[in-house]
């Protein structure tokens, strides 16, 4: 295994969190720190990806989201529109690929064995599906994870979300992922018992050092 660093947060700002990952991508891709993942939560926010087309998926005026204190973020990463609050904990890999064989389709793929190795813990069993916007991890026919990435210069940025314990209600508001309606669901609901953010970070943190081979440390407090 080799060495990486883990910064840990809490509710966080997506503004803020987005400086803090692109600053560490830059001192990642000049060779100042190794591999780095950030483990949060975010505040409510719908973040638009390259993707995303804005006037389909977005169901209300922009003014409607803010009054319900929903941020809404044009992002650079893959994907379409997806949505990050408390009750889910968001994982962005900061990993150098050239030594992972430059493989973004196989790192997408690792991505989403890590959230069904973590789901495994709490006896739910993830799955990928085929299909259009299809990316990211299923229980059956409900969508528990979702995963958007970004590579440059094959140092990624972004990454995966998990349902732990998120008001559902939410996906109502706009068309996430251009499913058009599909099912989402949260590993409490599967697992038919209260799973916190919490309970779910040790199980991510440990399915992606066991998926990536490193081992993690805490961020230096200078970085």
């Amino acid at each position: 295994m080799t060495g990486a660093y883990l910064y840990e947060l809490g509710v966080t700002p997506y503004r803020d969190a987005l400086e803090t990952m692109t600053d560490l991508a830059a001192a990642r891709s000049q060779g100042a720190i190794p591999d780095t993942v950030m483990l949060l939560e975010h505040e409510p926010v719908i973040t638009l990806g390259s993707r995303a087309v804005r006037g389909e998926e977005l169901l209300m005026a922009a003014v409607e989201y803010t009054r319900r204190g929903i941020e809404v973020v044009e992002v650079s990463r893959g994907g379409r529109s997806t949505y990050h609050g408390p009750g889910q904990v968001v994982c962005y890999p900061v990993l150098d690929l050239h030594g992972r064989g430059k493989d973004l389709h196989r790192y997408v793929a690792d991505l989403e064995q890590v959230v069904i190795d973590t789901l495994a813990g709490f006896d739910v069993e993830g799955r990928v599906v085929e299909g259009d916007h299809a990316s990211g991890v299923w229980v059956e026919d409900r969508k528990v994870a979702s995963i958007g990435v970004r590579c440059a210069r094959w140092v990624t940025t972004h990454g995966l979300s998990i349902n732990a314990d998120l008001d559902l209600d939410v996906y109502e508001l706009f068309d996430a992922c251009g499913l058009r309606g599909a099912d989402f669901t949260s590993v409490s609901i599967e697992a038919g018992r209260a799973v916190t953010v919490g309970d779910l970070r040790p199980a991510l943190r440990d399915a992606f050092e066991e998926r990536f081979q490193i081992a993690f440390d805490p961020l230096p407090a200078a970085v």
